[in-house]
């Protein structure tokens, strides 16, 4: 018998792809808002009680940081209080529990270089204070619980996928246009193919409860960062419409580069941010690349 999976999100970014990969695996529940709302706590324990999950796999969040900025109340009722009702629900039954969560916790931090999952945090805005609070009161509430700490994920033009505002689609779209794009040279952080973000958390349904970094390295500035994936996709005179922003996060540099040095000793590899691009334009930009 298939084991069967809850997956939340199932038509975001990351689900929607999560839920292809597993289509033929695994028993798959992919509820709509409608039928599954993670902000009403009894309608959580209803669904999850009825449906008896072995696995959760949480994906569905408010993740455009500046929406969050706007509307803190929202941000906090999605990103926070969703997973702490979903970590209960599967306390209740026993169920795994994964749950997303955001290389945003760094932001503020003033080290310098990969961090750890011990690196002391104090994110300076809501989603990144939302997600660290998140992981906490998940991990209160079900010490087995699994968070992995996502860097900012791109997809290509796939059919019928749906697409964020990633690096590569913001490349793409500003040499096509014609304009250019302005890129902080005092921020680091790592990008991840979202196909390696899928078939990695398969092998983490089988991780011990904790809260982990999940995706690629970097150790280039967002500026040479946006020249060196703009030059991998073949985008001509890069230097001359990717501009350096030198004063963005000029009083403090912004690092969300992560140490994943803990996921890689439980058997779970990531590419760096260019190594995963390369690898990923070996392949076909088709449905699952």
């Amino acid at each position: 018998m298939k084991r069967k999976i809850l997956i939340t999100g199932g038509s975001g970014f990351l689900g929607c792809r999560l839920a292809y990969y597993f289509k033929d695996k695994y028993d798959l529940l992919l509820p709509t808002h409608g039928e599954l709302d993670i902000s009403r706590e009894e309608a959580v324990k209803a669904y999850i009680d009825h449906h008896d999950p072995e696995v959760v796999v949480h994906c569905a969040a408010l993740s455009n940081t500046w929406y969050c900025e706007q509307h803190p109340e929202e941000s906090h009722r999605v990103n926070v209080q969703g997973v702490v009702k979903l970590a209960k629900a599967c306390k209740q039954t026993g169920a795994k529990y994964i749950f997303m969560s955001s290389d945003q916790v760094y932001n503020g931090t003033p080290l310098l270089g990969p961090l750890t999952e011990t690196s002391p945090l104090q994110p300076t805005n809501h989603y990144g204070r939302h997600k660290l609070e998140a992981e906490q009161r998940a991990l209160w509430n079900l010490p087995e619980c699994v968070g992995l700490r996502l860097t900012w994920m791109y997809g290509f033009p796939e059919t019928r996928m749906r697409l964020n505002a990633n690096i590569v689609v913001n490349l793409l779209e500003a040499y096509r246009e014609q304009r250019t794009i302005r890129a902080a040279t005092h921020e680091f952080r790592g990008v991840t193919y979202v196909w390696e973000v899928v078939k990695n958390i398969e092998k983490a349904l089988s991780l011990p409860g904790g809260i982990y970094n999940f995706g690629s390295s970097n150790n280039l500035d967002s500026y040479t960062l946006h020249l060196r994936v703009a030059e991998t996709l073949g985008l001509a005179d890069a230097d001359k419409w990717i501009l350096p922003d030198k004063e963005r996060f000029a009083e403090q540099t912004r690092n969300l580069t992560m140490d994943c040095s803990l996921i890689e000793r439980s058997g779970i590899h990531f590419n760096d941010s260019l190594e995963g691009l390369i690898e990923a334009l070996k392949r076909p930009f088709r449905t699952q690349s």
